[in-house]
Order: C-alpha cells, then structure tokens, then sequence
C-alpha cells in the first residue's frame, strides 16, 4: 500500500493490493497509515520510557509509579484510534469530490476524471484538531525524547560503578540503539513535515517535489531495521555470523 500525493491540491490516491484489488478506498487506507504511524512513534517513545526507569531504578532517582504506568498506557492504546477515526471524519465525502473539482478546480477535472480511487482534503475541524493534535503531540515527543536521553546519559555516569562492566555495557549499547533509532525516524516525520506545508501552500507545479517526499517515507522501516540489527550486539552477531 503505497500513498501518491495529487499536488498542489491536499489529496492523494493509494497503489497497491488493498487499493487496486479490494478496492478500499484511499482515504481510509491514508487514516490507517495516520494511525500507525502514531503508534510506531508511541512504541518508540515507550521503549525509551521503560529503559529509562531501568536505569532510574538503580540510581533511585525520577522513578515512575505505577499509575502514571497505567495512565500512559492508556493514552497508547487509544491515542492511534482517536486519531485514525478523526482523520477519517476529515475527508470530503466520496460522491462530493468530482462536485468540489468541477466548481472550484475546473482545470483539474479532466485529470482526477481518470482516476478511480482518490481522496481530496479541504480545511474544516476534523482535519484541523488533528493536524494540530499530531504536530503537538510530535514536538512533545521530541522534547521528551531529548530529555530522557540527557537524563539517561546523566545517570549512566552516576551507575558506572554501582554495577558490573558487562552490565554497564549492556545499559550504555541499549541507549545508543535507542538514540540511532529515534534518529532514523527522521526519515519518516520530517519529509512528512514538509510534505503537509506543501500540500497547504498548494504551489503550482509542485507534484514532482511532493512525489519525491513521500517517496522517502518507506525508507524508515528498512533503515530502522538496519539499525536495530547493527546496534544490537546479538542480532548483529547472529546476521553476520
């Protein structure tokens, strides 16, 4: 399943098994990619949160207690679905969109006339509140990022010898995966950035440039499972034994 933008106006169509032979409809396969995405970042985010409190737990020090567990977990569970299902209230309705086109983009009618499974987006709430609920929750993502990894780093020095060499290692390799991994997912959040301000600008000519953007984007999974292998002393040692 592959998303195609339909520059410079906010809409795209989806290529693939799903698209082409079940014939979903894009702009529920687009609010399922959403979703996923959201919860890609969450697992990621998650990871980082439970290698921290291991570390915290043997400096005694910012320990999280169980409620703020469940709390959290929660949030995770239902975050992804709030999101998918406020994406997919954000779309005009299929048998609306040749209307849209036909009164607002007459130049365009002849090309989307050529196309059976599309989606075009206009502004309203739904798509609003979550484009701003998304962009809040990446930057709060960030900061967290950021200052787990800094309190991390900070307690390693303060752990280095209340534990033993092999464990230390083990503690110090752990962040380092973690950290190549969040920067790896770069890959996917920052084309993504620019491909929506893109989309909202709606520049003339700029569908190659867009194309280009989300040709990026299926290059996070492969490269953040390089990574994975590569800083992860027994799944490298078992790839290139």
């Amino acid at each position: 399943m592959q998303p195609l933008p339909l520059s410079p106006l906010l809409a795209g169509l989806c290529n693939g098994f799903l698209a082409s032979y079940w014939e979903i409809w894009a702009h529920h396969l687009i609010s399922f990619l959403t979703s996923s995405f959201v919860a890609q970042i969450e697992c990621l985010v998650f990871c980082f949160i439970r290698k921290h409190q291991s570390i915290a737990k043997l400096s005694y020090r910012h320990v999280i207690t169980d409620i703020w567990y469940v709390f959290g977990t929660i949030i995770a569970v239902f975050l992804p679905i709030f999101i998918g299902l406020l994406f997919n209230q954000s779309g005009m309705r299929r048998e609306e969109q040749m209307d849209y086109v036909r009164d607002n983009l007459p130049q365009y009618k002849s090309g989307f006339e050529s196309l059976q499974n599309f989606v075009i987006y206009s502004a309203n709430p739904c798509l609003i509140a979550m484009l701003g609920i998304t962009f809040t929750g990446g930057l709060l993502c960030g900061a967290l990022f950021i200052l787990l990894t800094l309190d991390m780093l900070k307690m390693l020095k303060e752990i280095q010898r209340k534990v033993s060499v092999v464990n230390f290692r083990r503690y110090k390799i752990a962040v380092t995966s973690l950290l190549a991994q969040f920067l790896s997912s770069f890959l996917l959040s920052v084309p993504l950035f620019f491909f929506l301000v893109l989309a909202a600008s709606q520049i003339e000519n700029s569908n190659g440039t867009a194309k280009f953007l989300v040709s990026i984007m299926p290059f996070y999974s492969p490269v953040n499972a390089l990574v994975l292998v590569f800083t992860t002393p027994p799944y490298r040692n078992f790839v290139l034994r």
